[in-house]
């Protein structure tokens, strides 16, 4: 999924991505001492919330992309970097707080695999321990079907710019859905390199996350906005955030 120049122009490509707002909001929703990023690409929230003595293990199961977030700290002795799913993850399983950020969720395909994610993070938190995702909310996406579009993303580079093309094919019954991508890259109105991926998802119903989170010993503090992280989300709400709380025993 992310391999090859999708992973070269990651990082470029998403730099306008408000990971600052974001990281603001885990910061204020939750205890960062020791921290654990599933699905943590290249480690921009764990750069954006790396801070004084507090410690970040990110993982990934996309290998290449855990090499380049690993460059990146290379030299901060704080944070770890695994290539592996969570179920994998075999560190201390003792986390004041779990991150999965940017759609992880929806891009985890099976029932059964979903399950074992909410499983594996809710006995990787201590007790009272916080976890925050988001996810697309499937209200507003069953309402407002995915269409094709076209987007120009200014590169962080002076004179350097992409062109996105992409196509989704959803399925309202089962919730899949598969985005086509084609991303033409430019330099001075020239383009330099061109590239296709897809990303396939799966839309789960807002009950049955609800339902998980419940199941793993879990309950949800708040469903907010990612557009107004102090907004409750609305079912009109494209892309919603949850934060949970570990159960006390």
């Amino acid at each position: 999924m992310y391999k090859g120049k999708l992973v070269k122009y990651y990082d470029d490509l998403y730099h306008n991505k408000d990971y600052i707002a974001e990281s603001k909001f885990i910061e204020e929703s939750s205890k960062l001492n020791k921290v654990l990023d599933v699905g943590c690409g290249t480690g921009t929230h764990i750069k954006n919330l790396c801070k004084d003595e507090r410690m970040f293990f990110g993982i990934d199961p996309e290998n290449e992309i855990i090499e380049k977030a690993s460059i990146k700290f290379k030299d901060n002795p704080n944070v770890f970097f695994k290539n592996c799913h969570v179920s994998e993850f075999t560190e201390e399983s003792s986390f004041d707080t779990v991150i999965s950020m940017f759609n992880v969720v929806n891009h985890i395909l099976s029932e059964s695999d979903l399950e074992l994610y909410f499983k594996s993070i809710s006995e990787l938190l201590v007790n009272g321990g916080t976890f925050i995702f988001d996810c697309f909310n499937s209200n507003a996406v069953i309402n407002d079907k995915p269409k094709v579009t076209m987007k120009e993303v200014v590169s962080s580079a002076v004179g350097g710019s992409y062109m996105i093309s992409c196509t989704p094919v959803f399925d309202s019954d089962t919730g899949y859905m598969k985005m086509d991508n084609n991303v033409r890259v430019f330099h001075l109105g020239a383009e330099v390199d061109r590239f296709d991926y897809t990303l396939e998802h799966r839309i789960w119903l807002l009950h049955f996350l609800e339902e998980l989170v419940e199941k793993y010993s879990m309950r949800i503090e708040k469903i907010v906005s990612n557009f107004d992280y102090n907004k409750k989300a609305s079912n009109n709400d494209y892309k919603i955030t949850f934060i949970c709380k570990k159960e006390t025993k």
